[in-house]
């Protein structure tokens, strides 16, 4: 699903924060007598709040805890500095700025999720990214929770109008990767930041802006392959179009394209048999039972994308994660026909299976494995293909002979 917002951690992702932060804690130590802290002691110690911080630089300096009068004393001294000084180091990432234009023009909604106190996250903001407008710029404010808490997701979420699929979390840490997990959002960890975060199955980890981006437009596949046992034709097309497009959670979503028309028309003489009288929808359930019936089987020859353009052209679809045909070929052991409709369909399983691109209409013998099967490609479906319904159902007919 394609992504409307994207929540960034301040420090240590989109700022590097950490000389200015480790000088104010210091001037907090040096005021009260206490030895100051190297700066690579600080990135273990930033991330959960500036209380938090202070405690533990506290506690490192003394060898104890710090009591209450002491920690508030030393956090109002850090406050007063850290203001004063905010930006004397502080500086954007090396591609960052250019980032966030970008997504802004793509026309994704960017958000702020900080545990730094709020005057300092949107003082911040404000300095470094003037030109952005913000869903949301949220720091430890009180009353509210600190990341991981799921509260901050929603909260951005509302305010972004984005649903849990069409958001991303990036962060430095696992605090930020346990808060997009928390919130029910996919999550992208940075490994310039803080902190040294392992490869995990739970986020995406990235090493530069530019891979970054790409992890942030990359669309996972919305649906389940349908896969009916006893299935004798699989249909592959490129992928879905975006949501917005949708008159149905299913294969051939689009109310503008003609495949269920098709196959009305092939089965049934009549291209409205699958849709939904006086409404601009298909019927699911009868659709689904129609395909359960008949043996026909459906995914997309991609399981990953980048929409290169924001339309439902498979022209401008960038594969990220081809599919990965013979584990979906293992669940149907009686199909005999794969079938793809469109043009980068046709490419990309030409491609996978190292095998001639199909005429329109025609069919090549291909192998996956020790299965033998027959390849066809079929005319695009869309209504901007240059081919009469009557004439694209012809063609289509061959199949079911």
């Amino acid at each position: 699903m394609s992504v409307k917002a994207v929540i960034f951690d301040l420090d240590g992702t989109l700022l590097d924060t950490l000389e200015d932060l480790a000088a104010a804690v210091n001037h907090a130590l040096e005021v009260r007598g206490l030895p100051r802290h190297p700066l690579d002691a600080y990135r273990s110690m930033v991330g959960h709040g500036v209380r938090n911080l202070v405690q533990q630089a506290l506690a490192r300096a003394t060898g104890a805890q710090p009591d209450a009068p002491l920690t508030a004393a030393a956090l109002a001294d850090f406050k007063a500095y850290y203001t004063a000084h905010i930006c004397d180091h502080t500086q954007p990432y090396p591609g960052i700025p250019e980032l966030l234009d970008h997504l802004h023009a793509r026309g994704i909604r960017i958000a702020i999720a900080s545990n730094k106190f709020q005057e300092g996250t949107e003082r911040l903001a404000a300095r470094f990214f003037p030109d952005i407008p913000f869903a949301a710029i949220l720091g430890n404010r009180e009353g509210f929770p600190l990341k991981p808490d799921p509260e901050i997701v929603n909260e951005v979420l509302r305010k972004a109008g984005a649903s849990r699929e069409e958001a991303v979390m990036v962060g430095d840490s696992l605090t930020d990767m346990r808060t997009a997990a928390n919130g029910g959002i996919r999550g992208v960890a940075v490994n310039w930041g803080y902190r040294t975060l392992e490869p995990s199955a739970d986020y995406t980890l990235v090493s530069s802006c530019q891979a970054l981006e790409r992890a942030i437009l990359t669309e996972r596949h919305p649906f389940p392959p349908f896969l009916p046992e006893h299935a004798g034709i699989l249909f592959l097309g490129s992928f879905p179009p975006q949501p917005h497009r949708w008159s149905m959670p299913f294969y051939y979503p689009n109310f503008q394209n003609d495949f269920w028309r098709i196959l009305g028309l092939i089965f049934f003489g009549d291209p409205t048999h699958f849709v939904l009288q006086g409404q601009k929808r298909f019927d699911e359930d009868a659709i689904r039972a129609f395909c359960d019936k008949q043996g026909l089987a459906f995914y997309d020859t991609a399981t990953e994308v980048i929409r290169l353009k924001d339309n439902a052209s498979d022209a401008y679809l960038e594969v990220v994660t081809p599919t990965d045909l013979q584990a979906l070929l293992e669940r149907i052991p009686l199909c005999r026909s794969i079938v793809v409709t469109g043009e980068k369909a046709a490419q990309t399983l030409a491609t996978a299976l190292n095998c001639t691109t199909p005429p329109v209409g025609g069919s090549v013998p291909v192998t996956s494995g020790s299965r033998h099967l027959t390849l066809w490609r079929m005319p695009s479906t869309s209504r901007a293909y240059p081919m009469p319904l009557e004439k694209k159902a012809e063609v289509y007919r061959r199949l079911f002979r």
